[in-house]
């Protein structure tokens, strides 16, 4: 996976959207092309060759797929693994906020067979940031993908109501098969269990945000401008996302935010990668706001998708606190993996 590839999709652009919508559009009808160019520079930088793309053919056109239906598409460099993707869609239904969209690269089938789904990046109940995962597509094209994401945006028909009871009340009850009330219970309650089980894979899958705070497997504690190293595995079934935090335990903001920049970068990739995390940003969690300025967070700084390995990985940088400051600080490690990481290879 080209990480440059990967985070123009699912962080740099996603990000942007997200955070206005609606200006996000207006903007794109005079300059969209260039604010992807701009987007695409920002998902690259610090990144080695083999990580980086060429994004000069990125591509934004106006489609309406639908009546009272608009979409502007954007198609993006070939794909080369999963998680990568072919083309972004925001999609925008009877004056409501557009919505984003995006068709990733799935992993493939049966002889080698190319494999996409569409997802929607989207804001959680909780106030995170989830990514949900759809179907997959019928066919690796823009018009599969926006037709799936304009359905995604229908309303659902209601449910058939039940007719009136027009028979009469028998006066006297009638006898009760106990042999099918047995029976009934007993694959109800089966129906109960697959359906708790296929919920919390679901939950699992599309539910929970990739970038949630979890158990550290790994923590350090760090100071402004020094360098730090924090080394850890991945040695599970099949691939997960390494996720790296800035963990403040007692920070000070200034003027309500709290902002850091820096570099990262992890043994198994290749140069260090530029972060910018912020108390007002989607990367933000658990912030708990204490007496006059002083607050703790967890800030995502970046991850690592790496398959299951003996071998270490080891994470090395230098950040420091841009607006606002901390006297207690640690660099944690988390790891999450959906059920679909399980069978990647």
């Amino acid at each position: 996976m080209r990480q440059q590839h990967y985070r123009f999709a699912h962080q740099v652009l996603m990000s942007a959207v997200l955070r206005d919508p609606s200006g996000w559009w207006a903007a794109a009808a005079a300059q969209g092309n260039a604010m992807l160019q701009q987007a695409w520079a920002a998902a690259g930088e610090g990144l080695g060759p083999e990580d980086r793309a060429d994004g000069t053919a990125l591509t934004l056109a106006p489609v309406y797929p639908a009546p009272g239906v608009e979409a502007l598409l954007i198609t993006l460099p070939p794909p080369q693994a999963p998680t990568e993707c072919h083309y972004i869609a925001l999609v925008r239904a009877a004056g409501q906020p557009p919505r984003y969209f995006v068709a990733e690269r799935g992993i493939e089938g049966e002889g080698g067979a190319q494999r996409a789904y569409w997802a929607e990046w989207r804001f959680s109940p909780g106030g995170g940031i989830m990514r949900m995962r759809g179907a997959d597509l019928p066919a690796i094209s823009p018009e599969a993908f926006v037709a799936a994401a304009v359905a995604s945006c229908g309303a659902a028909p209601p449910a058939p109501q039940a007719a009136p009871w027009q028979g009469s009340r028998p006066n006297t009850p009638a006898k009760v098969n106990r042999v099918g009330l047995f029976l009934g219970a007993g694959c109800f309650t089966l129906f109960l269990f697959v359906a708790s089980i296929g919920g919390y894979l679901l939950y699992q899958e599309e539910g929970r945000g990739l970038h949630v705070p979890d158990t550290e497997v790994a923590s350090v504690a760090i100071e402004p401008d020094k360098p730090f190293q924090i080394q850890f595995k991945w040695d599970g079934t099949g691939y997960a996302f390494n996720n790296v935090w800035l963990v403040v335990d007692e920070g000070t903001t200034s003027g309500a935010n709290f902002k850091v920049g820096g570099n990262v970068s992890c043994s198994r990739g290749s140069r260090a990668e530029k972060v910018d995390a912020s108390l007002t940003r989607y990367g933000a969690h658990n912030v708990e706001r204490k007496s006059g300025a002083g607050f703790s967070a967890w800030l995502y700084l970046m991850d690592e998708y790496e398959h299951s390995s003996s071998r270490p990985i080891e994470c090395s940088g230098v950040i420091a606190p841009t607006e606002g400051t901390w006297t207690k600080a640690r660099i944690v490690v988390t790891q999450r993996q959906r059920p679909s990481d399980w069978f990647a290879q």
